[in-house]
């Protein structure tokens, strides 16, 4: 789905494991498909993947250009032009593409090698202000506008020495997003932006095969049965839906506590958060607690 769309959002229910899942696509398609642990990437290979976390105070400056505080040689204080992570990863990529373009046109170039896939992590996309952020990248980020056909001068191109160099991403760059649709800190995911992605969801009831790494199969078995138990009386609660169901991935804090301990200190909080001003907490927690403790296994206290 990225190689074909470029850009894609992966959606779906808190502990999905969708951050986790992001960085396994980028490592498969850089390893060219050998291997999707992004720790058996060499450096340079790493340098492929870039990660970001959005929330509400990230802007323009941080993620494209913006001017910085700097200290001059004389001791006062000045401001410099400086580049945001996302057009540093940029630069990369299109000098990967250049050198390749060239390359095949019979131009000899020291390391041109093969043309490369750059993959751009963006983890809690909708916790930030997407127009803001992008600004006048909102055209140049569209995959039907790759390359120089996206060209577009950004908001400081005067302050560089050579205004005349436009900026677009090249055909080699892929965005992946994550976002969970419950978090409503920020929500104002333009409709004309959510056209340019293509979102994927994830199920709770997908990824178990996370749960093997708990590395007990006892264990595994009972952890799916409560979540699917819990699960089915969250979606049966009414103001919830799947949105709010239990993803995989909190079960995995199995390996360091008990099945006490993960419904006192992690399920039972962010479920209290989820009902809270409904009527009847109280009852509803215990129609939580009681499913959860549906899947108890025989053995269990």
């Amino acid at each position: 789905m990225l190689i074909q769309s470029k850009n894609i959002i992966l959606r779906g229910a808190p502990g999905t494991g969708k951050s986790y899942l992001a960085k396994e696509i980028a490592t498969d398609i850089i390893s060219d498909g050998y291997f999707d642990d992004y720790t058996l990437l060499s450096d340079e290979q790493k340098t492929q993947v870039e990660f970001v976390q959005f929330h509400p105070s990230y802007d323009y400056s941080d993620f494209v250009e913006g001017l910085r505080p700097k200290m001059n040689k004389d001791g006062s204080m000045g401001f410099e032009l400086q580049d945001g992570i996302f057009k540093k990863f940029v630069a990369c990529a299109r000098k990967n593409c250049e050198d390749y373009e060239n390359s095949q046109k019979g131009e000899f170039i020291a390391k041109a090698g093969k043309l490369k896939k750059y993959i751009f992590i963006i983890d809690e996309i909708n916790r930030g202000e997407i127009s803001k952020i992008l600004g006048e990248l909102f055209f140049s980020i569209d995959p039907g506008y790759r390359g120089k056909a996206g060209e577009v001068s950004t908001q400081y191109s005067n302050m560089h020495s050579e205004s005349e160099n436009k900026f677009y991403i090249p055909e080699n760059v892929y965005i992946i997003g994550t976002m969970n649709d419950i978090d409503r800190s920020v929500d104002s995911f333009d409709f004309a932006m959510r056209r340019r992605f293509r979102f994927v969801e994830l199920r709770a009831d997908e990824r178990l095969e996370m749960l093997a790494n708990l590395n007990n199969e006892e264990k595994e078995a009972e952890a799916i049965a409560r979540m699917s138990a819990l699960n089915m009386e969250i979606a049966a609660t009414e103001g919830l839906n799947e949105n709010y169901q239990i993803g995989a991935s909190y079960f995995l804090k199995l390996k360091n506590i008990d099945f006490d301990q993960l419904w006192s200190d992690y399920l039972h909080p962010l479920l209290q958060e989820y009902i809270n001003g409904m009527y009847d907490e109280e009852g509803i927690m215990e129609r939580f607690k009681k499913a959860y403790n549906q899947g108890k296994s025989d053995g269990a206290e």
